[in-house]
């Protein structure tokens, strides 16, 4: 499903990744911990297009994001990913229904029913007024528009930066039985990123991404 090889990333011409190789099949779930500036983040993405590796490939469903060009990565990633991000990136002053569909942006292959974002939200577990502005709810709320916003075109790929540092650990496990639930029903590949390595268990597979990234030192 996701296949790397000699994948390396420069940032002002220092490297910050080099990854020899890593396949990821379809449906799996993959947690990779590691220490901060460890490149995880940067990792996340490459996966989805969002950079460019400075050397190397990444083949997503036998396609090379280096043959696609920015709008063709766009149409992809909207496509196949639901991306979870470490502070959310939700716009403040949009509502939880606003935030949620800007996930279709770039995809017309999907119409999504105020219904269906009702139903989500609930499964999450998240009673609120789809018409509230974003910056009036508390961060708890906030992740889980969040995740709605990434579960909501029913992705094949779910990439999660970092989304419990914010959480105790009540709400952590709250939110990882919820992320499980949801993944499962989308039949998503899930790939997660944290320093947390109490969440490992959690998951099929464990990669310590300090050892996995030769570029960190």
């Amino acid at each position: 499903m996701i296949h790397i090889s000699t994948c390396q990333f420069q940032y002002d011409k220092k490297s910050v990744l080099d990854i020899d190789s890593l396949h990821i099949k379809e449906g799996e779930h993959i947690f990779l911990h590691g220490k901060s500036g460890s490149a995880k983040s940067t990792f996340l993405n490459l996966l989805c297009g969002i950079l460019e590796p400075t050397h190397g490939d990444i083949e997503v469903f036998g396609t090379k994001l280096s043959s696609l060009s920015l709008s063709q990565k766009d149409k992809f990633r909207a496509d196949n990913f639901g991306v979870i991000f470490q502070q959310f990136n939700l716009l403040p002053y949009l509502s939880v229904e606003e935030n949620i569909l800007l996930a279709c942006g770039f995809t017309k292959s999907k119409k999504i029913s105020k219904e269906e974002i009702k139903i989500l939200l609930d499964a999450l577990e998240l009673s609120v007024d789809c018409k509230t502005a974003a910056m009036k709810l508390s961060v708890g709320q906030q992740q889980r528009v969040a995740v709605a916003r990434a579960l909501i075109n029913r992705p094949k790929i779910i990439l999660a930066d970092e989304p419990t540092s914010a959480l105790d650990s009540d709400a952590k496990e709250r939110f990882m039985k919820l992320l499980f639930t949801q993944a499962s029903a989308c039949g998503a590949t899930l790939v997660f990123v944290s320093h947390d390595k109490s969440l490992a268990s959690h998951f099929d597979t464990v990669y310590d991404f300090s050892t996995l990234n030769r570029a960190f030192v």
